[in-house]
């Protein structure tokens, strides 16, 4: 089938890239839309505060003081953000590092996860998700 011939004009790939907006061809910013691009900034804030900061408290590892934020979504399930600050604070960190190892593929902190622990028996850590009884056992 030949160029002409093909509806989409497959052919053609530098008419095709010339015809899209500028950037990424899945990601348009919308450069000519200022109100669609405002709700979309908005829309993405309302998600980075839902999935990175709803429902997460501040700790801080009763062994070495480094605050990170923590959400105990079930007995089985712990999420941790992890801050600048309490990656240089934390011991196991350096001692990944001093072992020539990549931080970023340390599995958790053993003192970060009692004062976790710690936190839940207390209450400071809220306990979630579909298995809370409202006794509070698991």
């Amino acid at each position: 089938m030949t160029r002409a011939a093909h509806p989409s004009g497959a052919g053609d790939a530098g008419a095709r890239a010339a015809a899209r907006p500028e950037g990424w061809a899945k990601a348009p910013d919308y450069h000519n839309d200022p109100v669609r691009r405002a709700a979309i900034e908005a829309a993405t804030a309302r998600d980075r505060q839902h999935y990175l900061r709803n429902g997460l408290t501040e700790l801080e590892c009763r062994a070495c003081h480094a605050c990170v934020f923590v959400k105990k979504a079930s007995p089985h399930q712990t999420s941790v953000q992890w801050t600048a600050a309490a990656r240089e604070t934390c011991p196991a960190f350096d001692e990944v590092r001093a072992d020539g190892g990549n931080p970023a593929m340390l599995p958790g902190c053993p003192r970060l996860t009692a004062s976790i622990d710690h936190g839940v028996a207390e209450g400071i850590i809220p306990r979630e998700g579909p298995e809370v009884d409202p006794d509070g056992y698991w």
